[in-house]
């Protein structure tokens, strides 16, 4: 489910996933209701959306303000 093997196709694992997550990056920040229900056509379940959620934050791709329930996209140089 979280990546491809021989049973999960790419199109239908996490790290593909996620990328409809990173294409919200246009806004610097954006609540998580609001990126949820803008990508939910994307994810089969609100599962899928919380995983995508998990490895970008592992990642450190976002930051999660949880008093306020917004995510804030990590700017690199």
């Amino acid at each position: 489910m979280i990546y491809p093997n021989k049973h999960i196709q790419f199109e239908e694992s996490i790290i593909y996933k996620m990328i409809f997550l990173l294409e919200a990056q246009e806004y610097s920040e954006i609540s998580i209701t609001e990126l949820f229900t803008n990508t939910i056509s994307k994810f089969q379940n609100a599962d899928e959306f919380i995983y995508s959620l998990d490895v970008l934050y592992i990642l450190d791709e976002i930051e999660i303000d949880f008093e306020n329930e917004i995510i804030k996209y990590v700017k690199r140089n």
